[in-house]
């Protein structure tokens, strides 16, 4: 096994960790992602035989399965969204539901992986930099793997998940900046030879590449759920890609092995315009924007990657910005109307194909997947936290009038 760059191709090994390739890093900085010494194989008949989850697929991962780090990941369900489908014109509406992972987000895929081949590789411990999802991801896998894991965040973040990621036993450190987090983490790499699962970079390009293919069973598993058959549009929410560009890699593994018979458009759903204006430029890699304010903070990055511009342009994709009003209306949408609490990053899927779906560029017979990513239990505190619940005198009558009044409902 190899790293190559997504970018310029140039290969390196996997003997030490890159940051990025270091060809790409002075003009546009780019990821790598594995190579593998020969094509990986895709037994579908033992795939389908064997009990669902990410571990199923593992002859396509770079971990042997006998050493692999498991908590359950994988195997999600792909959830027919009918009313609010029929509602904004895309009757074949699904999303994938990663918040029924074990840490409840689609990061548990990427640190089952990562930290399988950390311990395997002998490394001395796990360090990311997360605002929650990955910490907590990371934290919970490395604690299964017996390993120490540091997480460097800031105090920006909510207390909620702050908590959340100490709630594993890792070593939660607050930093003064998101740039400080990035340096100290490539520090922990080089100095302490401790697995850096998350970005480290500014400009960033995306978490790891052993971890980013745990995100290519995302798309095995809507690809198995439809009959081998890939969906017309995937959408992502999206910060440095790792979720976006595994999808690709995964959908372009399938098309190669003649599983699938083409690949799905991605659709990037971000917070900040990054790379709806670098598409929009012709830029060659990600812009830079200004960004303060979203409450979508899983996804609140003022620059994209060129791993996620490159999934775009290579499945003729697009990218969308969603702001707070909308991705809230999304996220109060799909709890009420489909069961389904998400988070308010994970949520912006919806708003995104409404509106692509209203100018056109979606259309009533294509199969559309929203991959919501993570559960809305995390941040109820930011986006319920006025929300108190309301008090009614003990009868039929006082009830009566709460329900009319907050919620109206009329007995």
């Amino acid at each position: 096994m190899g790293y190559r760059c997504v970018r310029c191709g140039a290969s390196y090994s996997a003997q030490r960790d890159y940051f990025g390739c270091p060809a790409c890093e002075p003009t546009v900085p780019a990821n790598l992602e594995v190579e593998y010494g020969s094509p990986p194989r895709f037994p579908v008949g033992d795939w389908e035989a064997r009990r669902p989850g990410l571990w199923r697929y593992a002859e396509a991962l770079p971990v042997d399965v006998h050493r692999s780090i498991g908590l359950g990941e994988g195997g999600t369900p792909l959830v027919e969204c009918r009313r609010l489908g029929d509602e904004i014109g895309l009757p074949g509406l699904l999303a994938k539901n990663e918040a029924q992972n074990p840490t409840w987000s689609f990061k548990d895929r990427l640190a089952s992986v990562a930290v399988s081949w950390a311990r395997a590789a002998g490394r001395a411990g796990i360090a990311v930099s997360s605002s929650g999802n990955a910490g907590a991801a990371a934290a919970a896998y490395a604690a299964r793997a017996g390993l120490p894991c540091v997480i460097l965040t800031t105090r920006a973040f909510p207390g909620t998940m702050q908590r959340f990621m100490r709630s594993f036993g890792a070593m939660v450190v607050a930093l003064p900046t998101a740039p400080d987090r990035w340096a100290l983490n490539r520090a922990l790499a080089r100095e302490w030879g401790w697995l850096p699962v998350s970005n480290v970079t500014d400009p960033p390009v995306g978490g790891h590449p052993v971890g980013v293919e745990g995100c290519k069973t995302i798309a095995y598993e809507i690809a198995q759920d439809l009959g081998w058959r890939a969906p017309d549009v995937v959408l992502v929410p999206v910060a440095y890609g790792d979720a976006l560009y595994g999808i690709h890699r995964g959908f372009k593994d399938l098309l190669a092995a003649g599983l699938v018979d083409r690949l799905p458009r991605l659709v990037a759903v971000e917070a900040y315009p990054s790379l709806t204006r670098a598409l929009s430029q012709g830029a060659d890699g990600p812009v830079a924007v200004e960004a303060s304010g979203s409450r979508a903070y899983s996804i609140a990055t003022p620059r994209g990657t060129y791993q996620a511009l490159r999934a775009i342009r290579e499945s003729a994709g697009t990218a969308v910005r969603v702001g707070d009003a909308e991705a809230l209306r999304a996220q109060r949408e799909l709890r009420e109307r489909e069961g389904l609490l998400v988070e308010l990053s994970a949520a912006v899927p919806l708003a995104a194909a409404r509106r692509l779906a209203a100018s056109g560029t979606l259309h009533a017979d294509d199969r559309v997947v929203m991959v919501v990513t993570s559960s809305g239990l995390k941040d109820l505190e930011v986006t319920d936290a006025d929300d108190e619940i309301p008090l009614a005198e003990p009868t039929l009558g006082g009830l009566a009038r709460v329900l009319k009044e907050r919620y109206g409902y009329a007995a």
